[in-house]
């Protein structure tokens, strides 16, 4: 059972996935591969990164509750975050799968949340990251999993006003 913290925690990163899920699902699919610039990523590729980072971040969130300590994370060159955002790759994911992969989000992050108590809160751990070295594993959670995913919901409806072909009147 989640604690207060996290329940409140998990219903903000739920609320931003439904977020997302709505703007892809009512946004004309060959929109969803155009990028704003050569620089910036498609609300595609925005999509992808919040798959592959959540399971990433997850993944090490629940490794740190089983092993308290342990060096975790990574930085921007690590080989899965760059394969995510592949033009390539990203190419190859439908509408659907995208939609289906980021839903899939939600139970995962639930059943994660669920697991941590809250003086695992306060536990520190180092980090391949230096920027992340020595942060608290409330850290882990509201930026690198909650406040993550909030902010690219914000990425995918600029991008989207900058992609989208504006309607006459």
């Amino acid at each position: 059972m989640k604690t207060n913290v996290m329940e409140k925690k998990f219903e903000s990163f739920e609320k931003s996935i439904n977020c997302m899920v709505d703007l892809i699902s009512i946004t004309e699919t060959e929109v969803l591969y155009k990028k704003p610039s050569e620089e910036k990523w498609s609300v595609m590729q925005i999509s992808t990164h919040i798959i592959e980072a959540i399971e990433f971040w997850v993944a090490d969130l629940e490794a740190l509750l089983v092993v308290p300590g342990a060096k975790w994370g990574r930085n921007h060159e690590h080989v899965r975050r760059l394969a995510a955002v592949d033009e390539n790759y990203v190419a190859t994911v439908s509408k659907e799968k995208a939609i289906e992969r980021l839903k899939s989000l939600i139970p995962l992050v639930n059943e994660s949340f669920a697991k941590v108590q809250q003086e695992d809160l306060e536990k520190t751990a180092p980090s391949y990251n230096p920027n992340f070295d020595g942060k608290p594993l409330s850290f882990l959670i509201n930026h690198l999993i909650v406040l993550h995913a909030e902010s690219h919901v914000g990425q995918m409806q600029r991008h989207l006003e900058l992609v989208q072909p504006q309607k006459v009147e």
